[in-house]
């Protein structure tokens, strides 16, 4: 008969290899040990912040591609973050008392189907009825300046099919977003608990700073590709007579979902391979256990009840809630440049799509990743006590206030776009100039420039144009009501130099950047060390739930209606108002900088908190240990005394 010692001796052989299926070979093996781990994670990190970025990056593109506002494009972005509030606190409770990887390797698995869903738009839809109208006109130039040239505007004919079909492509990618969040909400919750029970605890900082520094390239890879990829026409077999750096141009966005989907089919089916405990730490288990010698791999309550239970246990931890409450109200103060700045780039610095999305997903990357690495090392070398991570994340946040003050007063100089203030506030582009040319409100975007006046029009038709010729490849419109005899306007922006402002905005932002990283990698042990180490996982999720539900899902949304209030000139289509083509610099600046602002100074009443609550809190393993004998020692002291009191009674 076979001894329980035997089997169970079975068992943790079965729960240390890798495999699946019962089928786990010698040669498999070497990926069973945490430095394979940490670079897989990382890797899979990588991989999930491009696509994200990649998101952030092609959602101008899609507002033009699909004539929607800024504040609708924010709901679009929230649904990732809705995921996560709807499958996080679940599959972190359930996912904590089963198999970790297995659960990562489906919630990666879901990632790759929503990156597949998100060309379905495409494919449905196609490349839209401007684009092809656009791409049919010949390099003349006649067909472009007619259909926008002085009193032929109102006979602008639109094609009003998009418009009617706006909202299912909207939808479409909307839930695309929301399977993201789900299977995006399970990395991070199990992937980064499993890391912490398999390694020493003052090794933890170190490898989660090398994990997320590998995970922070998946931003310049995900803008980089964005760049690309909206440097192609959103239909490659069309050949438009416009370059990229037309605001017309609308690029190809749906090309990196292809590769995104095919990396993280890959990833979820090596994570299907990893270990329920890895062996190093299976073993050290064992050792440590001087009661039983089996690996917690499960916990005794996996009740309804004892769900409950660990949900008010973690509501009742005021670290805990400090800390998470730091983050939130800190995350809602930065998210607009994770989620617009490409955005604000070309607003505010007048920057085509492509550059924007270059300079975005690179500028930080060397500083961020330094701050992390930087970070890790600290704290698992030197050690510092809890105090002094948290008192430093309270500096670094109180510098990003001033940081946001003055990114208010940076920017290129005011609109220079001809026209005048309305009643309604809106930017009144018809003029007494341009009062007998018809331009209808449905006349396309093609700004025009007056070098000599350093004025920039809406279109040929709202200079008064009538003539256009090309000189040296330059497109040049002539006889224009609104430009004096003989001067004329040539086919662009008016150019605006602004580059010191620009040097000093990234600079800044790379300063902050290195600090940021730095301050809150050390907040991770924090995380980590301030609950049960069975509710790790849950509290986690919590943590992210709480931030989806108040900073992830309704910042993106109010920022975009903040950005929709400091337009000036909507575009229409068919009577209905699409995409914005003109923000009103100045108020753009003020309005956003100045309210990233007050949340920051919110996150800091919290940060406060988090100072004053973690004054005892035990960060490393010796730490722990100490703790331990401690209160051992002390709980000897009391029976030692109950036993007096009562010898003394009898």
């Amino acid at each position: 008969m076979e001894s329980s010692v035997d089997a169970e001796d079975r068992e943790v052989t079965k729960e240390t290899r890798c495999g699946v299926l019962g089928c786990y070979p010698s040669w498999l093996q070497i990926l069973a040990s945490k430095k394979t781990y940490v670079v897989l994670f990382g890797l899979v990190g990588m991989n999930q912040l491009a696509i994200g970025s990649y998101a952030v990056a092609t959602i101008t593109t899609l507002e033009k591609r699909f004539k929607i506002p800024s504040q609708t494009s924010g709901i679009i972005m929230g649904a990732w973050d809705f995921g996560t509030i709807c499958s996080s606190i679940t599959m972190a409770y359930v996912g904590s008392r089963g198999h970790k990887t297995r659960w990562v390797a489906l919630g990666t698995l879901m990632v790759s189907m929503a990156c597949y869903s998100q060309l379905l738009p495409y494919l449905l839809f196609g490349p839209g009825s401007d684009a092809i109208a656009i791409a049919q006109s010949s390099n003349s130039g006649n067909n472009i300046s007619t259909a926008s040239s002085c009193g032929v505007g109102a006979l602008y004919s639109e094609d009003c099919y998009d418009s009617n079909v706006s909202s299912a492509p909207a939808m479409l990618i909307f839930m695309s977003q929301f399977l993201l969040g789900v299977g995006v909400s399970m990395y991070w919750t199990l992937g980064v608990a499993y890391l912490d029970d398999n390694v020493k605890k003052n090794q933890t900082p170190w490898l989660v700073a090398i994990s997320s520094t590998i995970r922070l390239f998946g931003s310049p890879i995900g803008f980089w590709l964005a760049s690309k990829s909206v440097e192609y026409y959103v239909d490659p077999s069309l050949s438009p007579p416009i370059t990229d750096k037309d605001p017309r141009w609308i690029g190809a966005w749906w090309m990196g979902w292809i590769p995104f989907g095919i990396i993280a089919t890959f990833f979820s089916m090596v994570l299907t391979l990893f270990p329920r405990v890895l062996p190093r730490a299976a073993k050290r288990m064992r050792e440590e256990s001087r009661v039983d010698t089996k690996i917690p791999s499960k916990t005794e309550d996996n009740s309804f009840k004892g769900f409950c239970q660990m949900i008010k246990r973690l509501y009742k931890n005021p670290l805990l809630l400090c800390n998470t409450f730091s983050y939130v109200f800190y995350m809602f103060g930065v998210l607009f440049y994770y989620v617009f700045m490409p955005k604000y780039m070309e607003s505010q610095f007048h920057m085509t799509a492509s550059d924007a999305n270059m300079i975005t997903g690179t500028v930080g990357l060397i500083s961020s990743a330094i701050g992390v690495i930087i970070s890790g090392y600290v704290v698992s070398s030197y050690k510092p006590t809890a105090r002094m991570i948290t008192g430093c994340n309270f500096c670094v946040e109180a510098f990003g206030v001033l940081c946001m003050l003055v990114y208010a007063h940076l920017g290129c100089p005011g609109n220079n776009l001809h026209g005048q203030w309305a009643v309604d506030g809106s930017w009144d582009l018809n003029q007494a100039c341009n009062s007998g040319c018809n331009c209808g409100t449905s006349v396309p975007y093609e700004p025009v420039c007056d070098l000599t006046n350093s004025v920039t029009f809406f279109s040929p038709c709202h200079a008064g144009c009538t003539e256009v010729a090309f000189i040296e490849g330059i497109k040049i419109f002539k006889n224009c009501s609104c430009i004096p005899d003989p001067f004329t306007a040539v086919d662009s922006f008016c150019p605006v130099n602004c580059q010191n402002d620009l040097t000093i905005f990234l600079v800044i932002f790379c300063v902050i950047s290195l600090l940021s990283s730095m301050s809150h990698s050390g907040l991770v042990i924090i995380q980590f060390r301030t609950v049960d180490p069975e509710d790790k996982s849950v509290s986690i999720a919590l943590s992210e739930m709480m931030c989806s539900a108040l900073a992830y899902i309704p910042a993106p949304i109010i920022y975009g209606y903040l950005i929709d209030k400091s337009c000036i000139v909507w575009g229409e289509t068919c009577g209905e108002r699409g995409n914005c083509w003109v923000y009103y610099g100045e108020t753009l600046r003020y309005v956003i900088n100045y309210t990233c602002a007050g949340f920051l100074v919110l996150a800091l009443v919290f940060d406060f908190g988090t100072w004053y609550y973690s004054k005892n809190l035990a960060l490393y393993d010796e730490d722990c240990i100490e703790d331990n004998k401690n209160q051992q020692g002390d709980n000897n002291a009391k029976r030692k005394k109950q036993s007096l009191i009562q010898d003394e009674a009898l």
